[in-house]
């Protein structure tokens, strides 16, 4: 199999397991949290990801997967507010000591 590149979302995710499963192809791509950035924490359902398919046993795995910033202006503007709150409270708790 290519090294190549795919996208897709996170569909599911059981952390008690250390596993989950990846949407968005022709079908549900496994994946194992070894393989996943946990830098910005565990997956979350509908996080996009790229990643490579490699085989394991004759099934189908996700290996180097990489968040995917989501640039539609719904996760821009949500990005931009979640910014602003900070901000805010910084300046808020500043006021209050």
């Amino acid at each position: 199999m290519k090294s190549e590149v795919y996208q897709g979302k996170i569909k599911q995710y059981d952390a008690k397991k250390g596993f989950g499963f990846i949407g968005g192809l022709e079908q549900d791509i496994f994946f194992h949290i070894s393989d996943f950035p946990l830098a910005d924490g565990e997956p979350k359902r509908n996080e996009r990801v790229k990643f490579i398919i490699a085989e394991n046993n004759g099934k189908l795995k996700a290996i180097k997967i990489e968040r995917v910033i989501d640039q539609s202006a719904k996760a821009k503007k949500s990005r931009v507010a979640e910014h602003n709150k900070s901000i805010t409270s910084a300046l808020l708790s500043n006021f209050k000591k």
